[in-house]
């Protein structure tokens, strides 16, 4: 269901679900985005990235205990830039960045969205990172059901798949907790840490499906 802000929020502009008070969502500039995810946790929103992103995305990610369970190869805050760019490009095929906010003090928490995006096969590939200071509080399970749901519905995919390391037990939990089954496993497919390491391979899809 869309729902239109009003009052103090920017009319005309619609998001995707539905929210409790003091949720709020808010527009993206690309126009590829017609309707944002919602997020049913009070204080935070779904916003665009931004430039002004870059430090304070850099600043978590490359924190050895979330790079410890990550891909990313980061060697300064000039790796971000370029990423934030092409989430913002109006091209059909490029990533979808959400950046995670609080509203209160425009804080970045983490961000989600998708890469690897085919439109001839409708499907994506889900992303998210959360800053360790808000680890366990609900807000990944939260914007993963969220996100999904958006990318289902508004953008038609089919299958939403997602990757985590074997040994990364709370993403695993937090996927299994947004509806994704688990169809395998990729031995030594990404290299982290300079070692090749294990991924499961985790999916979601509109419906349940036969097995064909």
């Amino acid at each position: 269901m869309r729902t239109t802000l009003t009052g103090n929020e920017s009319a005309g502009v619609s998001c995707f679900g539905q929210h409790p008070p003091g949720a709020r969502c808010r527009s993206l500039r690309d126009m590829r985005i017609v309707a944002v995810p919602c997020l049913p946790v009070e204080g935070l929103v779904l916003r665009p990235l931004e430039q002004s992103d870059a430090e304070a995305w850099y600043e978590y990610v490359a924190m050895p205990n979330v790079v410890s369970e990550t891909t990313w190869n980061l060697q300064s805050v000039d790796d971000i830039r370029p990423l934030i760019t092409w989430y913002n490009s109006e091209e059909p095929a490029s990533g979808i960045r959400f950046a995670i906010s609080s509203l209160a003090t425009g804080r970045l928490v983490g961000t989600i969205g998708f890469h690897t995006i085919s439109l001839p096969n409708r499907t994506a590939e889900l992303a998210y990172d959360i800053h360790p200071d808000y680890w366990r509080r609900g807000i990944g399970s939260a914007c993963c059901s969220a996100v999904t749901a958006w990318g289902l519905s508004e953008r038609a995919y089919v299958r939403v798949q997602a990757l985590t390391l074997v040994t990364n037990v709370p993403s695993v939990r937090l996927l299994e907790k947004c509806g994704f089954a688990r169809e395998g496993t990729l031995r030594s497919y990404r290299i982290v840490g300079g070692e090749p390491r294990d991924f499961h391979v985790f999916a979601r899809l509109p419906v349940a499906v036969s097995t064909r």
